[in-house]
């Protein structure tokens, strides 16, 4: 086995993340959105509402199907616009991506303490 510095090979995945497509295009749409005030607040109150329903979850309230049905249902109506649906399917494919190396990591030490 050789004797790689981990804090090396983290600077090298970062700089593949930032350099990969999936986060290329997450920038571009992210900078799009932000050129749009009014299409950033429309994000930015729907992710208000969304956090609040995460919060009341986390903390084991209940929450009503009404308010979630709403949340979705908002959902729905930002991606009609293109440069909304656009930002959120980058989001989504960043975040995937993001998820899937974390996972891998894991998996790799989980692996080893067993």
């Amino acid at each position: 086995m050789t004797n790689t510095n981990p804090y090396d090979k983290a600077h090298e995945l970062a700089r593949a993340i930032k350099n990969s497509p999936v986060y290329q295009d997450y920038v571009a749409a992210k900078n799009r959105v932000e050129l749009n005030p009014a299409i950033s607040e429309k994000i930015l109150s729907f992710r208000n509402r969304q956090l609040e329903i995460n919060r009341a979850q986390l903390i084991g309230e209940q929450v009503s199907p009404e308010k979630v049905s709403e949340v979705a249902n908002e959902f729905a109506r930002l991606n009609t616009d293109q440069e909304m649906a656009d930002f959120f399917r980058a989001e989504a494919n960043f975040i995937q991506m993001f998820n899937d190396v974390q996972e891998i990591i894991h998996q790799a030490i989980e692996s080893e303490l067993k």
